[in-house]
């Protein structure tokens, strides 16, 4: 079975000239946002000269480019088939951001890539491996978060600096900051955009909807979920997507290394597999119930329990699973009262919405 790095050797001589953009190229520049591209790519600000993947290739410290371990071999060999091809060594990357911060609780990175003449995709990184990130993506269930008012900043910001039209994208949070960017941006910006890639990227809540102008984008957006979806169909209400068949199972198929390739395109599916399709709709069900403040509590308590036990992103865990384990009953038992009536009520929403879902499923139960 083929995947995204297999795509780019098969089309290594090929230019985007000669092949248009299409949905699997959008997959392999996501990827390629995880990067580290601090130091390579020029940043925004004064306006420098693009940087080719090619060039990046020939510098020395090219190895710091994969410093998330976790897929540090696969990152390697998608970037070595990328900086040897004519489709991608060329590609000119510019205006990198890449934003940190504890006290924002906010998570957020962009590139703007310019492939060809008249061909440009700004790409949104998804969630890294720092534990911030994490934790903003759970707070995106009750709140607007910071990553995405930044990500209408930078597609202003970008949109000053492309010539015509152009894409946006991004896998997991990328997309859904790469959907709510377009909606929220100004018209003059939204009627460049020609298509919104979101791979595997969770939806929004009502209240983001009804303040946005999705209808404006909502033909534009390409959603790709793999069939046993998890993040990809985490509030998801109101955009169309299509499945596509992925190796492994559950959360592994959010990995865009284990989406299945064929030729120039994706393997599709009929729908999301039926256990994870009622796993889904009993969380967004419960995420619809929640109250803003009560889930708020219980994210802030697990974050608690992880900051405490020296986990600053999701390569510490393993290494400090007996802290965690032992901070998690220091967290819990240092509630208040208060603290402790809403976290009981969030989880008895969530076993209530199980309860429901099994019942439409299996009326016996």
């Amino acid at each position: 079975m083929k995947n995204i790095t297999d795509y780019v050797d098969r089309y290594k001589d090929v230019s985007f000239e000669e092949k248009p953009f299409n949905k699997v190229d959008a997959l392999v520049l996501s990827q390629f946002s995880y990067f580290k591209l601090d130091g390579f790519v020029p940043s925004v600000g004064p306006m420098l000269e693009n940087v080719t993947i090619r060039s990046i290739a020939q510098h020395e410290n090219v190895s710091d480019l994969f410093s998330d371990e976790r897929y540090a071999r696969e990152n390697r060999a998608l970037f070595d088939a990328m900086a040897g091809s004519k489709r991608f060594g060329d590609i000119g990357l510019n205006h990198y951001i890449d934003l940190v911060s504890n006290r924002w609780e906010m998570q957020f990175s962009a590139v703007t890539m310019y492939l060809a003449p008249g061909v440009t995709h700004v790409v949104f990184r998804g969630t890294d491996e720092t534990l911030i990130g994490w934790k903003e993506d759970f707070n995106m269930a009750f709140m607007t978060i910071p990553a995405q008012i930044k990500a209408v900043d930078y597609l202003h910001y970008a949109a000053e600096r492309i010539k015509g039209d152009f894409t946006v994208g991004g896998h997991s949070k990328g997309g859904n900051l790469a959907v709510y960017s377009a909606m929220k941006c100004s018209g003059l910006v939204r009627d460049r955009i020609r298509l919104i890639y979101s791979q595997d990227g969770p939806g929004f809540t009502r209240e983001v909807l009804e303040d946005a102008d999705f209808d404006a984008v909502s033909e534009r957006i390409e959603k790709y979920v793999p069939h046993s979806s998890i993040i990809g169909m985490l509030l998801q209400s109101q955009e169309q997507y299509k499945v596509i068949q992925a190796r492994s199972i559950g959360i592994l198929q959010h990995d865009p290394f284990n989406w299945i390739v064929e030729d120039d395109d994706f393997i599709y599916r009929d729908d999301i597999a039926g256990r994870y399709g009622m796993s889904d709709a009993s969380v967004n069900e419960w995420a619809r119930r929640a109250d803003p403040e009560e889930m708020k509590v219980l994210v802030d308590k697990i974050y608690e329990v992880f900051i405490s036990a020296g986990v600053d992103d999701l390569n510490d865990i393993i290494p400090n699973m007996t802290n965690i384990m032992q901070n998690a009953k220091t967290v819990m038992d240092n509630m208040d009262d208060t603290e402790r009536q809403r976290v009981k009520a969030v989880l008895s929403a969530f076993a209530h919405c199980v309860k429901e879902q099994v019942k439409d499923k299996i009326p016996f139960v």
